[in-house]
């Protein structure tokens, strides 16, 4: 079995949610920008190269949110390091209705989704869409390392 670090950003401005909007057989989700860790790069330089090529902006990392972990095919274990972050208000202008600079498969741009429809929408892993409600909220009770979570 592999094992397989990613990082990914939950950035919130003005009570948005910036997502990457994806599309497969089952119809449109989302999933928090970020991804893979490459060889020689510790978590923030992950993070930064990701969101910049799947967002097409530069974030500014804050505190480790959670820590979750999902079993994939192929034998691989992922780990994912989830980090709150923000991005300059003159690039989140940049931002509205922009596909990020580099699109992964099935990405068909980038979206904010008002914090309050969070809930009603297909994040994923799911688990996340009430965790970033309760935080925006002030209702931290923070959990950082949620396990396997859907």
């Amino acid at each position: 079995m592999i094992i397989r670090n990613s990082a990914k950003a939950i950035i919130v401005h003005e009570n948005k949610l910036l997502v990457t909007k994806l599309e497969d057989n089952d119809g449109v989700f989302y999933l928090l920008p970020g991804g893979g860790q490459n060889a020689g790069e510790n978590l923030h330089e992950t993070l930064k190269r990701e969101c910049t090529e799947e967002i097409g902006l530069k974030v500014n990392i804050g505190e480790l949110a959670f820590i979750r972990e999902c079993f994939m095919d192929k034998g691989i274990h992922r780990v994912e390091f989830i980090f709150f972050c923000t991005v300059d208000t003159i690039e989140h202008d940049k931002i509205i209705g922009a596909k990020g600079a580099s699109l992964d498969n099935n990405q068909l741009g980038v979206e904010w989704i008002p914090i309050l429809d969070l809930i009603k929408r297909p994040l994923f892993p799911s688990t996340l869409r009430e965790l970033i409600v309760q935080h925006e909220n002030g209702l931290n009770g923070r959990t950082i390392y949620l396990g396997e979570i859907q």
